[in-house]
């Protein structure tokens, strides 16, 4: 006997979308490691998220393999209880996918917004502690929610124990869904007013608006999971909650898929560069001020320029504050030699302030 067409749709549907996690995980870390050579903690986040999601998927196809999507009386026990299993180190591994996946995109998302703007920095620190303990909360009520913990998967044996009632992991599925819902939508949000503060093009500002808050498409699969959420309660638990499974897999996998695009803008610069396509939307973003002032000193005239400016550009792993001061020496005297400092006609001074407050 077959293992069912759902359980070859649930394969299927899995091994396309980790290859496309895998493919948009690969290119981000060829940007951060050779490209830019700045790997982060942000980085670092989404590859634990890429790894949680292929032990998921992994898991996931081995139920189906085993006796996920079929029914009761078409499975033997030992084949019933290893998918229990399977389903079992489901719960847990999405958790750790999506706790990872939402630490790294607010983790990118401070890299981008300036120490000043304390309170954009204070939301996203809120959405990513929220996020974290709300992924812990539900991974841990899953992962225990019998007693003991292998009667989950030995019941199919009929071995003796107990578990929670399924409407409290069912409650607990709707909150958790709600509340990643609401950090998504945050995330999405946050990026339309840090840009619009920024000295730039309205087209640039079009164009990269949409790119930061690409992340939160992985909410979109977890409103159209919530219909399927009453299926854990369902007697033939292995069949009926196939779907849950599939679109769980979806939001892990458009998460990071997501989560890792903006990061591809200099994998993109090095594409147009050689192919010669436009990059006016993808360039080095600055915003600042310029002062001018002329100073004369005996037959020298002393021009300054002041300048400061906030840098936002990809190769930085961080906002970076910068003053310039410089000053530009012309001799105004008879004699055409410059004789102002021993023949020095300019002189700049620069000073970069990092978030950590480190000087250079």
């Amino acid at each position: 006997m077959g293992i069912g067409h759902r359980a070859d749709e649930l394969i299927q549907i899995v091994g396309f979308f980790v290859s496309i996690a895998w493919i948009a995980t690969a290119l981000r870390l060829y940007v951060r490691v050779f490209l830019i050579r700045a790997f982060g903690w942000d980085d670092g986040w989404m590859l634990f998220a890429q790894l949680m999601h292929t032990m998921n998927a992994t898991c996931a196809i081995g139920g189906a393999l085993t006796g996920t999507g079929r029914l009761t009386k078409d499975l033997k026990p030992d084949g019933m209880m290893m998918a229990l299993r399977f389903w079992w180190i489901c719960y847990f591994s999405y958790c750790l996918c999506m706790i990872g996946a939402k630490v790294s995109v607010g983790l990118s998302l401070l890299r981008y917004t300036p120490t000043t703007q304390k309170m954009f920095r204070i939301i996203t620190h809120a959405v990513i502690y929220t996020s974290v303990v709300m992924g812990l909360i539900y991974g841990l009520l899953a992962t225990f929610q019998c007693k003991p913990v292998q009667f989950f998967w030995t019941r199919a044996l009929g071995e003796k124990g107990t578990c929670i009632s399924m409407d409290i992991i069912i409650a607990f599925t709707y909150v958790m869904s709600a509340i990643f819902a609401v950090c998504d939508f945050t995330f999405a949000i946050l990026p339309v007013f840090l840009i619009k503060g920024l000295n730039m093009s309205r087209n640039q500002k079009f164009a990269l608006i949409p790119i930061l808050s690409m992340a939160c498409v992985a909410s979109s699969a977890v409103i159209v999971r919530l219909a399927y959420v009453p299926t854990f309660r369902d007697p033939e638990f292995l069949y009926a909650t196939v779907p849950i499974a599939i679109w769980s897999e979806i939001e892990m996998s458009l998460a990071i898929t997501a989560g890792s695009l903006p990061t591809l803008r200099p994998l993109y610069r090095v594409a147009a560069s050689k192919f010669s396509w436009k990059t006016s939307f993808f360039s080095a973003r600055r915003s600042g001020h310029v002062s001018r002032a002329t100073l004369t000193i005996g037959g020298t005239a002393i021009s300054r320029k002041e300048t400061g400016y906030i840098s936002c550009s990809e190769s930085e792993r961080k906002i970076v504050n910068v003053e310039s001061e410089e000053f530009a020496l012309e001799d105004q005297s008879p004699i055409t030699e410059p004789r102002f400092m021993g023949g020095i006609t300019k002189a700049t001074h620069v000073q970069v302030d990092f978030e950590d407050d480190h000087k250079v």
